[in-house]
Order: structure tokens, then C-alpha cells, then sequence
């Protein structure tokens, strides 16, 4: 049995399984309600340190080709799963539901090579500034290092679960105990799964499966780690693994959420990165404020009323400042209006 049955086979089952739902191919495209603070729901999904390049290039030929250390043994089946003669082959290997679903039914910022940039802004490009600009709106300097504490600022999630429509049906969970800090779980009341217990990303991913199952959130924060992990440790062939496994368990979310009534053609599916890293076979491994390229990253959305643009071309840098209004903006509500110091919603991704 092929690597791409077997694994459909897997997710549709995880889905059913998930929710309780009966999961029934439909030729007909349903169509999807404009979301309400009353009605909608959101997930906002994060591949940590995962690089545009991978994600609008697929696998890299300075890495797959390059240094056998970094393939760590396994460069033969390594190019088998992933290497393809064109971008566009390359890219839907490594990442079959963004390059399927994502993109014929959302939009996706990030690919300079079509003239559409996303950056950080907080000069760190590193994870804690980069979860906090992502999920309150700005940068801030004071966030200069991982072990930083608690957060003085209050979070997108936070903010939606002091509304009442909202109040107790916010999920966080993550496969790093720093979360806890970025959401400050003591003030903020989050149900926040936070711990490095191995493995990490198969941990996290059941933890969100769960939750839809057992408490049915309408706004769900779940963040993939391992991307980020083996690429500090060099290993470009277990990145590109861990790519590939966050693709499937978006898949995975995306088919539960849409087999049960609470959530289909209700909910907006976000996915980005906290971060770059570095462009070159010397420094792709690393980012920081001193790496080139380490400010690059990119999101993919879709949601209901969310017109289809696919691959975005030639727009303005959009910025992981605009997570948390888009957050907000994709169930029906103005962040900016509460937190004027936050970057606006990415416009292309607001419902009309």
C-alpha cells in the first residue's frame, strides 16, 4: 500500500473517530455561511521555524543533494518521497493537502518568487517575540529571549475568551512548555497544553483531536514543533519528514472539523510559521537576528466566505502582526477596535 493511501486511510478514519460524524464524500460543494461572533470558528495551526522555501519550493536540492550529514543516511528514500523535476511536483509531495485544499479553496501569502512577502517585525526571529507579535498584534521589546515569563500582553485567544459568546471554549495546545508563558495561563484562564513529552508533534496533534472531540472549541490554537527541532539539529531529512506529518494532521483537523455540524462550513483554518531561518546550506538551520532571511515566513488560510485567490502574486508585505486581527476578523469581530496598536487583518483574507 502506497505512503498517500495508506495515510488517507489513516485521517479519514482519525476524522470519524474524532468527532463521532460520518465523514460523506459530496460532489457538490456546499456552500459555506459568512462566519458571526455567533457562528464561527477558528484554528490557527503553526509549523514552527518551518521556511517559506519548503513550503512554496518543496525540498530543497542544496540540502537533498548536498550535505550527506544532513540527510543522515536516509538521502536515497529521502529523494524518493520528496524529490520531484518541477517546484510545483516538489511542493504538493511534501505538503499534498496545503497544495490541494489550501490552495484551490484559500489564499497563500509568502512565495518571493511571485512577488509575495510575509515577514516578522520584531527584529528577534526566534519563537517567544515571534508568538507574540503573531497572536497580540505587535512587537514587543521588552520579549527578548524564550525563558522571558509571562506575558504583560493579553493574546488574540485571550481576548476572544473574555467575550461571552467565546468564554471557555478556547483551546491552546503546543509541544513546548513556554506557551504557557506566551498565553499566561494564570491570568488568562486558557486551557493550555503545554510540555515537551516526546513525541512531541504525535502528542500535540492527539491533544488538539481530543479536544475537538471532548470540548468542541471555537477557537483552537495548536502549534507543530519538530519542523523547527531537526532543523536545529541539521537534519534536513527528518525536517522534511516533520513537514510532511504537520501537512497530514492539517489534513486531519480540516476533515474532523468538517464532519461535524458545530464546524463545517463554519470554520477558518490559519497556518503559518513563528519565523524563518537562514537561506544557505551553511545557515538553514539557524535563525536569530543576525541570520538573512530569518524575518521571511508565510500563511495559508481558508474559511468560509474567504475567496479562493490561491497563490497570491505581486502584493504588499503582509506581516505576522496581522495574525491576531485575521484571528478575530474570521469569526466576525474587530480586534483593532479594542487594540488599536494592533496591524490591521490581512485584507485579502477578510469576509466581504
Amino acid at each position: 500500500m502506497s505512503h498517500t493511501l495508506r495515510d488517507g486511510i489513516a485521517l479519514a478514519a482519525l476524522a470519524i473517530a474524532a468527532l463521532g460524524y460520518d465523514l460523506r464524500p459530496r460532489r457538490d460543494r456546499v456552500r459555506q455561511e459568512a462566519a458571526s461572533p455567533e457562528t464561527g470558528n477558528v484554528i490557527l495551526v503553526v509549523s514552527d521555524g518551518l521556511r517559506w522555501q519548503e513550503v512554496f519550493r518543496g525540498a530543497d536540492s542544496l540540502l537533498v543533494f548536498g550535505d550527506p550529514d544532513a540527510m543522515g543516511g536516509a538521502a536515497a528514500d529521502t529523494r524518493r518521497r520528496f524529490w520531484r523535476a518541477t517546484v510545483a511536483e516538489r511542493r504538493k509531495a511534501l505538503m499534498p493537502f496545503v497544495w490541494g485544499a489550501m490552495a484551490r479553496d484559500g489564499q497563500l501569502f509568502g512565495n518571493r518568487d511571485l512577488g509575495s512577502g510575509m515577514r516578522v517585525t520584531n527584529g528577534m526571529n526566534f519563537s517567544y517575540p515571534g508568538y507574540n507579535e503573531m497572536l497580540v498584534g505587535y512587537p514587543d521589546a521588552r520579549i527578548n529571549r524564550n525563558d522571558y515569563g509571562p506575558n504583560p500582553n493579553v493574546t488574540v485567544f485571550e481576548w476572544l475568551n473574555r467575550r461571552e459568546a467565546f468564554r471557555g471554549q478556547v483551546g491552546v495546545i503546543g509541544a513546548w512548555d513556554t506557551f504557557a508563558d506566551i498565553f499566561h495561563r494564570r491570568r488568562s484562564g486558557l486551557t493550555v497544553h503545554a510540555s515537551r513529552e516526546e513525541p512531541l508533534d504525535a502528542r500535540a496533534h492527539a491533544a488538539a483531536m481530543r479536544l475537538l472531540k471532548e470540548q468542541r472549541p471555537r477557537a483552537l490554537f495548536v502549534a507543530y514543533v519538530e519542523t523547527d527541532d531537526w532543523a536545529h539539529q541539521g537534519r534536513y531529512d527528518r525536517t522534511l519528514n516533520a513537514a510532511h506529518t504537520v501537512d497530514t494532521y492539517l489534513a486531519a483537523l480540516w476533515a474532523a472539523v468538517q464532519s461535524h455540524p458545530q464546524y463545517r462550513g463554519k470554520t477558518t483554518l490559519i497556518f503559518t510559521a513563528d519565523h524563518g531561518r537562514g537561506a544557505t546550506a551553511r545557515d538553514w538551520k539557524d535563525h536569530g537576528p543576525a541570520i538573512r532571511g530569518a524575518d521571511e515566513t508565510w500563511v495559508a488560510m481558508m474559511g468560509p466566505g474567504m475567496q479562493a485567490h490561491g497563490e497570491m502574486r505581486n502584493t504588499t508585505i503582509v506581516t505576522e502582526a496581522q495574525i491576531a486581527a485575521t484571528v478575530a476578523a474570521a469569526v466576525g469581530l474587530d480586534y483593532r477596535r479594542e487594540v488599536p496598536a494592533a496591524s490591521q487583518a490581512i485584507h485579502a483574507a477578510v469576509r466581504r
